[in-house]
C-alpha cells in the first residue's frame, strides 16, 4: 500500500514542535518554571517567618506583663507575711504590736485594708476603710481562713468603694504550731500600679488593647474600663484560657460593643498564666492591624515574582528572534 504524499495532521505537529524555535520556547518555559517554584517557597517561607515572629512578640509581650504583675503579688505576699509575724499569736486578741501598725502603716499592697479572723471566720481585728458586705464577701473570707497556704481568693466588686478586691491570706500560727488566726489583706486590683501592666498594649496599634483575666474569664483590669468584671470582647477565648492557662497566640473572635469604632470580626491575641495567683493577660490587635506589614511584604512579593516571571518570558521571546528558522 502506498502512503499519501501529503502530511498527517500528528506528522505535522510534531514537525512545528520540532523546530528550533519551538524547542528554544520549551526549553525557556521549562526554566522559568523550575526558577518559579523554589521563588514562591522561599516567598511563602519569608511570610510565615514574619508571621511567627509577630505572634512570638506579642505573646513575649503579654508574657512580661504576667511577670510584673506577679511581682506585685509577690511583693504584696511579703508585706502581708511581715504583718503576720509581728501578730501576737492569739485570735481573741487584736495586733496591738507596734510593729504590726508600723508595717501596716507602711504597706503599699493593701491600702483597701487588713483583717484578722479567728478559727470561726470572725474578726478580731478589722481596718478596712470601707463596709464589706454581701454573701460574696462572706464566702471569699471563709476560703482565705480555711487555706493552708497562701490563698489568693477569687475577685469581687466592693460596691461600697467601687473597687475590685481580692484577699490575699496567711495563715497564722502560735508557738505550738496550731494555727490561730488568718491574716487577710485586701488587693486592690483598681491600684494604677495594676493598670500600668496592660497599658503597654496601647502601643501595639490603634486598636491594641489588653485584659488582665480572673480564673472565671472575667476582666480585672482592662485598657477599656467598661469591661471590668465582664467577659470582655472575648468570652470565648477569656473562658478557654481560663481553664487551660497555658500560653497561647489564637485568632480569636471579636464582640464589639456597639459604639465601637473597631468592628473587626477577629483578634489577633496572646495569653500568659500568671504564676501567684489564678489569672493571666491577654493582649492583641486586631487581624488587619496584626499582619498589616506581612500582607505588604506579601504583595510586594508577588509583584516581585509576576515582574520576574514577565521579564524571562519577554526576554525569551526576543530571543526567539535570532532563532535562525529552519
Amino acid at each position: 500500500m502506498r502512503k499519501s504524499g501529503r502530511d498527517t495532521p500528528l506528522r505535522s505537529l510534531g514537525g512545528r514542535l520540532g523546530t528550533p524555535r519551538l524547542r528554544v520556547a520549551g526549553i525557556l518555559l521549562a526554566a522559568v518554571l523550575v526558577a518559579a517554584i523554589p521563588s514562591v517557597w522561599w516567598a511563602g517561607q519569608l511570610v510565615d517567618d514574619a508571621t511567627a515572629e509577630i505572634e512570638g512578640g506579642r505573646l513575649r509581650l503579654a508574657q512580661l506583663a504576667a511577670s510584673q504583675a506577679d511581682r506585685l503579688v509577690t511583693e504584696a505576699f511579703f508585706e502581708i507575711e511581715l504583718m503576720a509575724s509581728a501578730l501576737e499569736p492569739d485570735s481573741n486578741e487584736a495586733p496591738d504590736d507596734v510593729s504590726f501598725h508600723i508595717i501596716h502603716g507602711h504597706s503599699s499592697s493593701f491600702s483597701a485594708g487588713v483583717m484578722v479572723l479567728d478559727e470561726d471566720v470572725q474578726p478580731t481585728f478589722f481596718d478596712v476603710p470601707s463596709e464589706l458586705t454581701g454573701p460574696e464577701v462572706t464566702d471569699v473570707l471563709a476560703a482565705a481562713a480555711q487555706a493552708d497556704d497562701r490563698t489568693v481568693s477569687r475577685p469581687w466588686l466592693d460596691a461600697a468603694s467601687g473597687r475590685v478586691l481580692t484577699a490575699l491570706g496567711v495563715p497564722v500560727y502560735d508557738d505550738l504550731g496550731d494555727r490561730a488566726a488568718t491574716l487577710i489583706g485586701l488587693f486592690d486590683l483598681t491600684d494604677p500600679l495594676v493598670a500600668d501592666l496592660i497599658q503597654p498594649a496601647a502601643r501595639l496599634g490603634t486598636t491594641g488593647h489588653a485584659d488582665l483575666v480572673d480564673e472565671r474569664g472575667l476582666v480585672l483590669a482592662s485598657t477599656d474600663p467598661g469591661h471590668v468584671m465582664s467577659p470582655g470582647d472575648h468570652p470565648a477565648f477569656y473562658e478557654a484560657v481560663a481553664e487551660t492557662r497555658m500560653p497561647t497566640v489564637a485568632r480569636v473572635p471579636h464582640n464589639p460593643e456597639p459604639g465601637s469604632l473597631d468592628r473587626s470580626e477577629r483578634h489577633i491575641m496572646a495569653y500568659a498564666p500568671l504564676q501567684m495567683a489564678p489569672w493571666g493577660v491577654a493582649m492583641g490587635t486586631n487581624i488587619e492591624e496584626t499582619f498589616a506589614t506581612v500582607n505588604s511584604m506579601r504583595h510586594r512579593l508577588y509583584v516581585l515574582g509576576l515582574a520576574s516571571i514577565a521579564t524571562l518570558l519577554a526576554g525569551g521571546g526576543l530571543a526567539l528572534l535570532y532563532v535562525p528558522k529552519e
